[in-house]
């Protein structure tokens, strides 16, 4: 490449085309934005052209601007990418322009939140300098000495017409006024609760990755304060919540905390529980896995009847089943037989294999009643969520506690109650 054809940042028009393996990303591009973005849309587009707009890169190949552009050329199997050549007077300056550049791309909350990580040293310097501009001079001495100060001169002409801050004097005062300005989040206190969410999802990526992205994407896909919230609860209660979250328990972090509730309630629950070798119902609160005498499964060898209570047993190894997967350790009951059985699990029919259930034999009539009610409810979209926390809980049990047995007796409750209002209504 040819140093000699540097151009200033205020004016590089020379367009030169270098070879792709000449050119490198930014190191903090990665940082920022990550690696795996979606490049078919500016394939499709630079394919059906036949052009792209040049790369901003630096004297020794280094990317500014132009990083999709530069792993799509590499995709579509181009040899050269036309790119202007930029000289910058300082790593601030750079830094800046590399987050300017990428003002015109969609970003994530997260990408916003890491872009203001970077430029907030920056964006100190530029609240410093303002505090130097706007400070009352009482002497030529004083203006002389705040003049010649470093920071000042350096960021006296710093390029900021590339974004409008629209702050007042009071709100230049706070740097992560400047930060929120700069990268479009808003206000300071809301990159404020982000910068700490992040350093904490940063922190937990270390030891658990994929609680750590489930973190990052809620706080995409929901709110900073919900990602904020949660770097202010206890370390083990957290990884709790994500746990949730990432395995389909639940959506939000409110709902983790509803279903970590109801476990605690069932819990002690269990611990209360008193078993009674004498009672149909004896060891009462028992899961599937460990299952009363008179109350046993079997994998069925022949074809079972419509109306035979089974529980779901999918393997974990066909990955085209995962939707159904979540039922595993829940009981329904058979609607259907043919090639595939017909499982009522109250919220939906699941179409499963015969090697995908087992029957349960000689269920007690106490059984039988309880779990028609709870197939009833679970087909009501309206049952609170805590009231589908007790359900899903009993749905996985043979036999139920008298405590077990109230809450239900509240949660239809409810629901007969609901109905009986919509219809007043």
């Amino acid at each position: 490449m040819n140093t000699s054809q540097t151009q200033s940042l205020k004016s590089f028009d020379v367009i030169e085309y270098v070879p792709l393996n000449h050119l490198k990303p930014h190191p903090r591009n990665e940082a920022i934005y990550g690696r795996n973005e979606n490049l078919t849309d500016l394939m499709e587009a630079i394919a059906l052209k036949g052009y792209v707009r040049p790369l901003l890169i630096k004297t020794d190949g280094t990317i500014i601007s132009g990083h999709r552009r530069w792993r799509t050329l590499l995709a579509l199997g181009w040899e050269k990418a036309p790119v202007q050549v930029c000289h910058f007077e300082s790593e601030d300056e750079e830094l800046f322009i590399l987050i300017a550049e990428n003002r015109q791309r969609q970003q994530t909350t997260v990408q916003k939140i890491r872009e203001g990580m970077i430029v907030e040293p920056l964006a100190r310097k530029l609240r410093n300098c303002y505090a130097f501009q706007t400070t009352p001079r009482t002497s030529d001495s004083e203006i002389t000495v705040s003049s010649q100060n470093p920071q000042h001169s350096s960021m006296e002409n710093f390029p900021l017409a590339r974004f409008n801050l629209n702050l007042n004097g009071k709100q230049m005062q706070l740097t992560e006024n400047i930060v929120a300005a700069i990268v479009g989040l808003g206000c300071g206190r809301t990159y404020r609760k982000g910068r700490v969410a992040i350093q904490a999802a940063d922190l937990l990526h270390i030891d658990e990755p994929k609680l750590a992205e489930v973190w990052l994407e809620m706080m995409n896909q929901q709110s900073i304060d919900a990602g904020y919230q949660l770097a202010k609860i206890p370390e083990e209660k957290r990884k709790m919540i994500l746990d949730a979250i990432a395995t389909g328990a639940a959506k939000t972090p409110k709902q983790a905390k509803i279903l970590l509730k109801a476990q605690t309630i069932f819990n002690f629950i269990d611990m209360k529980a008193e078993p009674d070798s004498q009672s149909p119902t004896s060891a009462e609160n028992q899961s599937l896995t460990d299952k009363p005498d008179d109350i046993k499964t079997t994998q069925q060898e022949c074809t079972p009847a419509i109306g035979t209570w089974v529980i779901i047993k999918i393997p974990l190894v066909p990955k085209e089943r995962i939707p159904q997967r979540k039922w595993n350790g829940f009981w329904g009951r058979i609607t259907a037989v043919g090639m595939t059985v017909k499982v009522d699990m109250g919220s939906e029919i699941l179409s499963l294999l015969l090697s995908d259930v087992e029957v349960i034999e000689n269920p007690q009539p106490d059984f039988c009643q309880v779990a028609e009610r709870i197939l009833r409810l679970q087909r009501f979209d309206t049952v609170h969520e805590f009231g589908k926390m007790i359900l899903n809980r009993m749905q996985k049990r043979l036999s139920w506690d008298a405590a077990t047995l109230t809450y239900l007796d509240a949660v239809e409750q409810i629901e007969l109650a609901h109905r009986a209002i919509e219809q007043a209504f």
